[in-house]
């Protein structure tokens, strides 16, 4: 009686675990990804917060100081931060529509054919596949002045050579089309997916109706493929108000600040100007811009309510 007591004492043990331990599977399961988060995401993300209202010396031993929103203030007077924020905006614009239309005319062009050209879709995802620091440095040597194979084309063509990043009305513009180079084949394959997902049945419809291939696109395949459009411009978006790996190898903001973008201009603050402080301010300026227009943009697409 003694040993049976014991084993249904042991048995009500481990079934109480048991039974403990199912309740609470869900939240086991999920405790390794909410403490990657908060290491990796709400952590750094509340530590900005505080730097971004003091006053950080380079000196580690002296103490932050505390000046509230003084940081904040500074990016209105600020002409570089007001520099940044313009040549970010300008290279997020231009690079976002192109690679846009590059890439939903590339899908609407080859959607017929591309499924059966798996060799042909592998090779459009290369760029997108390196990694940016790669990608910088391929460009640098393809714009390099004097044995880039750019400008060798160009004096082969009889056409004259360029300084590329190196000229100030040009390095935007190289910065654009490197960018646009590596994220076009983004959009393409996100397009590709939408048009591969696109029904049948509103098209043959309108075709029995006598509707053309423009009014098709405009009236079908554009509300169709809104959801996914609003996904590829707005994760593009994102990423290229980020911008920093091109910049920083292909032209190093300049010259003459031509192509200082935010990201980079945070690095010079907190690294070369020393002033960690400041830097936050200016990261949280990016990431207040980026949350409202996501959120503006999402709503235009209503995606959300």
């Amino acid at each position: 009686m003694l040993k049976k007591g014991k084993s249904a004492a042991l048995f009500e043990i481990g079934g109480g675990f048991e039974h403990w331990a199912e309740r609470r599977l869900r939240y086991l399961m999920l405790a390794p990804a909410v403490v990657i988060l908060l290491a990796l995401t709400i952590f750094p993300s509340l530590y900005m917060f505080y730097a971004a209202v003091h006053r950080i010396s380079p000196n580690p031993e002296l103490p932050w100081q505390f000046v509230g929103t003084a940081n904040f203030a500074r990016l209105f007077s600020d002409g570089q931060f007001h520099v940044a924020l313009r040549n970010t905006a300008v290279f997020t614009i231009i690079a976002v529509s192109l690679e846009f239309a590059l890439g939903l005319g590339l899908a609407l062009l080859l959607d017929k054919y591309i499924r059966r050209l798996t060799f042909l879709k592998t090779v459009l995802m290369i760029p997108m596949m390196l990694p940016p620091i790669a990608v910088a440095i391929t460009w640098k040597l393809i714009y390099e002045p004097q044995f880039g194979v750019l400008n060798e084309i160009m004096y082969r063509l009889g056409l004259p050579t360029q300084a590329w990043a190196g000229d100030v009305d040009l390095a935007m513009l190289s910065i654009i089309v490197a960018d646009v180079w590596q994220w076009t084949p983004f959009i393409f394959l996100l397009m590709l997916a939408g048009l591969a997902s696109l029904p049948v049945e509103p098209y043959e419809a309108a075709e029995l109706d006598g509707a053309s291939s423009w009014r098709q696109f405009w009236d079908l395949t554009i509300p169709f493929l809104k959801p996914v459009i609003a996904i590829a411009l707005l994760l593009r978006v994102m990423d290229a108000l980020r911008l920093f790996d091109l910049v920083f190898i292909l032209t190093g903001g300049g010259p003459a600040d031509r192509t200082k973008v935010l990201s980079l201009y945070i690095y010079q603050v907190a690294y070369r100007f020393a002033d960690p402080g400041y830097a936050a301010a200016i990261s949280l300026f990016v990431l207040f811009v980026t949350l409202i227009l996501s959120t503006w943009f999402m709503k235009r697409m209503r995606l959300v309510e």
